[in-house]
C-alpha cells in the first residue's frame, strides 16, 4: 500500500536574497514538504524527525530560493532514501518592479524520481 505524508507551512529562520538589502536581516521561509511511498504499518516517516533534520538549516546563508528547496529535497532524500520527495519553498514578496505576494521553486526527487 502506498501513502503520502504532507508536511505544510513548514517555516525555516534564514537569511535570503542575491542582492544586498535582501541580506540585512533574517527572514521567514516557509515550505512544505512530502513524502510518497510504501506503507507496511505502523510509522513510516516521522514528520517529528523530519523537522529536527531541517533545523540545521536555520540561519543560514543562501542567494535563490531554488538552492534552499535542493538543500531540503538532498537532506530529506539522504535520511529518508525509500520513497519520492516533494519539496516547494515560497518567498513572500520578493523585489520585483510589480507588487509579487509569492515567488515559490518546487522540486522533486527520490526513489522512482
Amino acid at each position: 500500500m502506498r501513502g503520502t505524508l504532507e508536511l505544510e507551512g513548514l517555516i525555516l529562520r534564514l537569511r535570503l536574497g542575491a542582492l544586498p538589502g535582501e541580506r540585512l536581516s533574517s527572514r521567514d521561509l516557509p515550505l512544505d514538504v512530502s513524502w510518497t511511498g510504501e506503507v507496511t504499518g505502523g510509522l513510516s516517516i516521522d514528520y517529528a524527525g523530519i523537522c529536527e533534520k531541517l533545523a540545521v538549516l536555520q540561519e543560514k546563508d543562501y542567494d535563490y530560493i531554488e538552492d534552499v528547496a535542493s538543500d531540503v529535497l538532498s537532506l530529506l532524500s539522504s535520511e529518508y532514501p525509500r520513497g519520492r520527495w516533494k519539496v516547494r519553498v515560497r518567498k513572500p514578496f520578493p523585489p520585483a518592479c510589480l507588487r509579487v505576494e509569492t515567488a515559490s521553486f518546487t522540486i522533486e526527487g527520490g526513489e522512482n524520481g
